[in-house]
């Protein structure tokens, strides 16, 4: 199904294609804002927010517990809130805001039945009505970002296929040992750009050598069995390099509060500008983020407790 789904087509060929497009929407925000010039961002730093954000993003779905969102939510809203950045400026929309946008988004797509007012409950009692406002107001925005391309598939399935005919020629039970690490390797894999550059099926074979190779089992011949001709097998092998070294390369994450506060400072004058106001002045106590794109800053609730979220 994925081979002939709209988000095959979607994909990049290279790391330099990503960082091109996303230069691209860095410039064209530029240029069609010249007066918040002041407050602009480098494509360098808007992707160090985003990312923040991602981590974010998979820490709020986890807040959910009774029940836990599908594992799918977390894939597809990760999806969402990457592709909404190769349209649309960080500097125009906040990530946070987008990250609620997404993550509630992808719970219609993959059936999660909850409702704005059940959702906007893992947020701070003051954010909710502003969160759901947002929300509510921007999901037009988002499927247009999408290119209204809404199914996404992800590695959890192939994992899984996998991880059953493996078991046919090692056991169940020594296949079974094998997908704790292999999910988490997943994990990792959303949060860089792999999903954009690599199709689901071979994501998941890739976290399925990683497995194998952490506890010390061999599927050389079940990799040989999925690929006989030797040309095949040795792209294979290939393309399952190439991912691991990318999560080698890109997993790792570090923003100090100052530079997050710093960024979210550019975006809080940005909007101010675009909203017609001169004048920018730092709130000192206050996150500067907090009046950005609608202005969801903040806290998770949770069983009434109040979690502040953490910079990575």
């Amino acid at each position: 199904m994925f081979h002939c789904s709209k988000q095959r087509s979607m994909m990049f060929n290279s790391e330099r294609d990503i960082q091109e497009k996303r230069a691209a929407v860095n410039e064209r925000f530029k240029e069609e804002n010249p007066a918040c010039s002041e407050y602009f961002m480098t494509p360098e730093e808007e992707r160090l927010l985003c990312q923040k954000f991602e981590r974010e993003l998979l820490r709020f779905c986890k807040v959910f517990e009774s029940p836990p969102l599908f594992r799918s939510v977390h894939c597809t809203a990760m999806h969402y809130f990457k592709w909404f950045y190769l349209k649309r400026s960080a500097m125009e929309f906040y990530p946070q805001n987008v990250m609620l946008l997404c993550v509630y988004f992808a719970c219609k797509v993959e059936e999660f039945n909850i409702g704005i007012t059940q959702f906007v409950r893992m947020l701070d009692e003051a954010l909710q009505h502003s969160a759901s406002t947002f929300i509510l107001g921007n999901e037009f925005l988002l499927m247009e970002a999408l290119d209204y391309s809404l199914t996404v598939y992800n590695s959890l399935r192939p994992l899984d296929g996998f991880l059953i005919e493996l078991g046919g020629q090692i056991g169940e039970e020594a296949a079974g040992k094998l997908k704790k690490n292999a999910q988490s390797f997943l994990n990792d894999a959303i949060l860089t750009d792999a999903t954009l550059l690599h199709p689901p099926s071979q994501i998941a074979l890739a976290a399925l050598v990683y497995s194998a190779e952490s506890n010390k089992v061999n599927i050389s011949s079940y990799l040989t069995n999925l690929a006989p001709d030797k040309t095949i097998h040795s792209k294979l092998l290939k393309s399952i390099s190439s991912i691991r070294q990318h999560l080698q390369l890109n997993y790792k994450f570090q923003i100090t509060s100052s530079k997050l506060k710093e960024l979210e400072g550019k975006c809080a004058a940005i909007s101010r500008c675009l909203s017609g106001e001169t004048e920018y002045e730092s709130s000192g106590d206050e996150d500067a983020g907090a009046e950005s794109g609608g202005g969801i800053i903040g806290r998770v609730s949770k069983r009434r407790k109040t979690v502040e979220m953490e910079v990575s």
